[in-house]
């Protein structure tokens, strides 16, 4: 039972979504403090439209930062700004098909000698659009084994608050057993994001595990400015500005998603490792769930660590066609069947 409701987390927290509204989905309006938060993004995207923020550069064998960094901008002494921006150690091995971001690379690399005269780099946050998504929207699943239902889980934008001078989204997924199993293993678990409401990246990072017995508690703040991340108990983990944690990488995909075949997002993990997480758009479908029939679009993640992709491909989720991608159905394969998890009820914010 653990394994099957920690699967759930896992897969939840990655992505699901799908479009309609049935007798089981309602819909609230934003509120008027959030449509100025967007009215506000919207604006500063219109004139400040973002370039080529997907630039890769696809390693071959042979290949060193050095190497690539003479490639891309035509000399080698970029190479820093590369492992920064793929939080890449120095000494960091390259395999042959990892796709390094390169964008905005070919600046000057951080001064390290003299700093007398060196103009410090005011450090600009990015602002993204959201209309998927908002202050009120509660999703509730039921997560069947054999068609039994054995957990409950729920995605709940909770509201808006402030973090480090900042509006910020908090949102909590939790799972627990289902009331008849809980006499035999009780589950809650809850993780929790805040997320920035204007740049649609990580500030904090939670997730408390209450399982039978087992109890283990984890937090993690980001620094955006300096490019790192900080554990409760004190570690201190390189990441990329802008990171997703494993919650808000889903809302984030949600924002952004545009009918795309392949969408990339950066993600910080609690082991300390930033990874990529690639999500494949498979085909169209209409589903029927317990919520209601829906036309979705079904998509697929994909792990992508130190440049290898972990084709495990156990993993499908279902998307409303709509601007909410809204979740409504994962399966997750495992060693003997599938765990499905099924929208039961939503509250979605209409999306403008």
């Amino acid at each position: 039972m653990k394994k099957q409701i920690m699967l759930f987390v896992l897969a939840a927290l990655i992505f699901v979504s799908c479009a309609s509204a049935p007798r089981k989905v309602s819909v609230l309006e934003v509120t008027k403090s959030e449509k100025i938060v967007r009215a506000a993004a919207q604006k500063e995207v219109e004139n400040n439209p973002p370039g080529d923020l997907n630039t890769y550069y696809t390693v071959k064998k042979g290949d060193t930062l050095w190497k690539i960094s003479k490639t891309v901008c035509g000399k080698g002494s970029y190479w820093e700004n590369i492992a920064a921006l793929n939080a890449l150690k120095v000494n960091a091995v390259l395999r042959a098909g990892m796709k390094l971001k390169t964008t905005n690379v070919c600046g000057p690399a951080e001064d390290k000698g003299n700093t007398k005269n060196a103009v410090k780099k005011v450090f600009t946050y990015r602002v993204t659009e959201n209309k998927a998504f908002g202050a009120g929207e509660k999703l509730t699943f039921g997560i069947k084994y054999f068609g039994v239902t054995a957990g409950i889980a729920v995605l709940e934008v909770k509201g808006i608050e402030k973090y480090n001078d900042r509006q910020v989204y908090h949102i909590d997924a939790t799972a627990r057993t289902a009331p008849f199993f809980e006499t035999f293993y009780r589950v809650k678990d809850v993780i929790s994001t805040y997320m920035d409401v204007m740049g649609l990246f990580s500030w904090k990072y939670s997730k408390k595990l209450e399982e039978g017995g087992y109890r283990n508690t984890t937090i993690m703040e980001f620094n955006h400015e300096q490019s790192y991340a900080v554990k409760k108990n004190g570690d201190k983990c390189d990441i990329v500005p802008f990171v997703q944690d494993v919650l808000s990488e889903f809302y984030y995909f949600r924002s952004i998603y545009k009918g795309e075949n392949e969408v990339r997002i950066d993600v910080a993990s609690d082991e300390c490792k930033t990874y990529q997480i690639v999500v494949k758009k498979l085909r169209n479908e209409k589903i029927t769930t317990d919520a209601g029939e829906f036309d979705c679009i079904v998509v697929q993640p994909f792990l992508k660590y130190e440049g290898i992709f972990r084709q495990k491909g156990d993993v499908w989720l279902w998307l409303t066609n709509d601007k909410n991608l809204m979740p409504v159905q994962i399966k997750s394969q495992i060693a003997i069947g599938t765990i499905d998890v099924i929208l039961q009820e939503a509250v979605v914010v209409k999306a403008e």
